[in-house]
């Protein structure tokens, strides 16, 4: 039986040689692999999407079996393509001798060895790279860990609420080592109730390790049992574990001691006074513990309701225990960020934010979470310099708190470290909404759709009730032209957060689309929640609105007050000088862009914002018009140069800039090129097909053929859209199912 399965094979095996099998298998494998290794260290370079390498992959696979079948039937000689004969006899020698063969397959084999070499170089160079382009917060080595909630035994919910409030205080202590990264609060939090097991939170938040436990209280005696554990989440293994029987009254005792076992157990070095660091400041009010920890619930969800609730609870911490640092760094927050949110007056609650902050600081001036507030305080006193100096300090003193790496993003002007410091935050915070938002928001003004979408995903996942997510989707529509996806979206962000702004955006998309029904209802709604800053947009809106539908008359009313303004106030000179543009009074236009205070920096310095680009593109056409033409030229060369930094490294131009791109061509004589610029604007999303026909700059441009057939497009499209949303809204109403 053995010598009959030997010979078996050995017939297999000739058969296989025979017809060159063997040979032609080993020559597709090598020779196909070089070319997965190339495709695979090119496709960034390229962008590739990876479905581009799976493909590359099946292609591989499935082309396997095919050589396989066709080197047993065939075999190429130099006769040709020749079907090897069935029978024992030698198959006609191949095209390519031996020696050649096994030349190629050597040749090929060294390719695959010096290709491995250069993707492991690549990779490094990539992964090296990436990290530079984050902050220099942290350096490799540091450790990391999550502190998870410690859950409560107990079927009072002030004890839920009094573990939530221990899981903070060990949080705040453990985040002021330099040494150790810490995941924030709203991250650690995210996973309260969640079902999933360590090794796939540790991966989820990018941590090493997990502090967690439980606390249980006895009302009889007033004692407390709190069980900590310390896990590995590579080694899948427990540090430590331990639980601690004390009395209630020192429960902030048994925080100091799980701190500094976790600090041992870690082997973090504690460098200068941090050992102190690590010893609790909390308050010794257990109910002022509790409400801090519900005032920063309240402060992660950056609504309204949330702000104020938070407001409220740092208020409740502070009357239980006046001396305590973080409730007052709370309320410094809760006080700035209605205010950064538009929902507060600003004065006011600044003074309050503070008054706050400084408490907070002569409390412990080494909390870092209160130099962040400071930080972010001067920035709505536009003080910037000082702004920096706070927010740096913040970092200094608490390396892993998020939000002052977020703020600071806010001070950077150069893109791409904006960009860093926004991530840096959303690695530091992964499950923070707000944090995952500005990451996402800043990668749409890129271009960068398809990242922001997948960021968009882990907001939703962490708080599928915060706004900010869908306005990053009814942004991108927005940026797309799908105006009738954008306003289903926005109106999601308002049935969240009933907020002026969103109400105006939607309002602007009801004009676009020429429902002007809809746009008058949203333009009420939004002027019920208007703030000093957003009333001259509110008015450009109502004038646009105007000008749509062709009430010349009506827009010219809210017009004409505009000219009439104070020589110090930026913005309102910037606006009376659009309103002489529009007006055609271009002497009141010049007169009025002339004594904006920027115009006295250098023009490298001027910020390029949608109101200066505008309003400098109307004065420039007014010196035209008034035979200026050297003051008209040198401004548009201005703008031109504002334009190019808009378009600068980003993989998709915002249509609006397009658009400004082609009023200034048309207001140096260049129809042509100003008819491409419009195109290209229309094809990138750009809908306000009725404003070229109230521009005083594109007047010459309206009996071109092409524009006119350009608009009518457009118009059409806006149309359609306006009907499928219209039917779309309709079905949801009546729909009972």
């Amino acid at each position: 039986m053995t010598t009959q399965s030997n010979s078996w094979l050995h017939d297999v095996y000739e058969q296989l040689r025979r017809r060159r099998v063997i040979r032609a298998v080993t020559i597709y494998v090598v020779a196909m692999w070089p070319v997965i290794q190339i495709a695979d260290i090119l496709s960034p370079a390229l962008n590739l999407p990876n479905s581009s390498m799976q493909l590359l992959l099946f292609v591989f696979l499935a082309g396997f079996p095919v050589v396989l079948i066709l080197s047993w039937l065939f075999n190429i000689t130099p006769q040709g393509v020749v079907r090897v004969p069935a029978g024992d006899a030698n198959a006609e020698e191949s095209v390519l001798g031996r020696k050649t063969e096994i030349l190629i397959i050597g040749s090929l084999l060294l390719a695959v060895v010096i290709l491995f070499v250069i993707q492991a170089t690549v990779k490094v160079s990539v992964e090296s790279g990436s990290e530079g382009q984050s902050t220099p917060a942290f350096e490799n080595g540091i450790k990391s860990i999550a502190v998870l909630p410690f859950l409560s035994f107990s079927e009072d919910v002030k004890d839920q609420f009094f573990a939530d409030g221990l899981t903070e205080e060990l949080l705040n202590v453990l985040s002021r080592i330099s040494n150790l990264r810490v995941a924030a609060r709203t991250s650690s939090f995210a996973y309260k109730g969640v079902s999933k097991n360590v090794q796939e939170i540790g991966a989820e938040l990018n941590v090493g390790f997990i502090l967690e436990g439980s606390v249980r209280r006895n009302d009889v005696d007033d004692t407390v049992r709190v069980t900590a554990q310390l896990i590995d989440i590579e080694a899948g293994s427990h540090l430590w574990s331990q639980t601690f029987d004390r009395e209630f009254r020192d429960i902030f005792k048994i925080q100091d001691d799980i701190a500094a076992t976790v600090v041992s157990k870690l082997e973090v070095t504690l460098l200068g006074s941090e050992q102190q660091q690590i010893v609790s400041r909390a308050s010794a009010s257990a109910a002022a513990l509790v409400a801090q920890s519900l005032g920063r619930t309240g402060l992660a969800k950056r609504t309204t309701k949330g702000l104020q609730d938070a407001l409220r609870y740092f208020q409740e911490a502070i009357d239980e225990d006046p001396n305590y640092a973080e409730a007052h760094c709370g309320l410094a927050d809760a006080y700035t960020l209605l205010v950064n949110y538009g929902h507060a007056p600003k004065q006011e609650y600044l003074a309050n934010a503070q008054d706050s902050v400084e408490r907070a600081l002569d409390l412990d001036d080494r909390l870092g979470a209160a130099w962040a507030s400071q930080g972010l305080i001067y920035m709505h006193q536009d003080k910037n310099e000082e702004a920096k100096a706070a927010l740096k300090k913040a970092m200094q003193f608490n390396p892993s708190y998020a939000m002052a790496y977020m703020w600071y993003a806010n001070l950077e002007e150069d893109a791409a470290k904006r960009l860093a410091y926004y991530r840096q935050a959303f690695e530091l915070d992964p499950r923070s909404p707000v944090a995952g938002y500005n990451v996402a928001s800043t990668l749409i003004d890129a271009g960068h759709e398809v990242e922001a979408m997948q960021i968009f995903s882990k907001i939703v996942e962490a708080d599928p009730f915060y706004p900010g997510a869908y306005r990053l989707v009814a942004q991108i529509n927005q940026f797309r032209g799908r105006l009738d996806e954008a306003i289903l979206q926005y109106k999601k962000v308002y049935g969240l957060q009933e907020d002026g702004k969103v109400a105006s955006e939607i309002a602007a998309l009801y004009i676009d689309l020429g429902d002007f029904i809809n746009a008058d209802h949203w333009l009420q709604l939004a002027s019920q929640d208007v703030q000093d800053e957003f009333e001259t947009r509110l008015s450009w809106l109502k004038i646009g609105s105007l000008l749509a539908r062709g009430d010349r008359d009506g827009a010219v009313d809210m017009l004409k007050p505009m000219l009439a303004t104070s020589p110090q106030d930026e913005t309102a000179l910037m606006n009376a000088s659009l309103a002489g543009y529009y007006l055609g009074d271009f002497t009141a236009a010049i007169a009025a862009f002339e004594k904006v205070p920027f115009r006295k920096q250098p023009t490298n310095k001027w910020e390029s914002t949608d109101t200066v680009i505008e309003a400098a593109l109307g004065a420039a056409y007014a010196y035209a018009q008034l035979e200026q033409q050297d003051k008209a030229a040198e401004l548009l060369r201005q703008i031109d140069a504002m334009l190019a930094e808009k378009m600068k490294g980003k993989t998709r131009i915002h249509p609006d800039t397009w658009y400004r791109k082609a009023l200034l061509l048309a207001i140096e004589g260049d129809q042509q090129m100003a008819l491409v610029n419009l195109q290209r604007a229309v094809d990138e999303g750009w809908s306000q097909h009725w404003r070229p026909f109230v521009e005083p700059s594109l007047a010459e441009m309206l009996q071109n053929d092409i524009f006119k057939s350009m608009m009518a497009g457009l118009q059409a499209r806006m149309n359609l859209m306006r009907e499928q949303l219209a039917f779309e809204e309709s079905f949801r109403d009546s729909w009972r199912g």
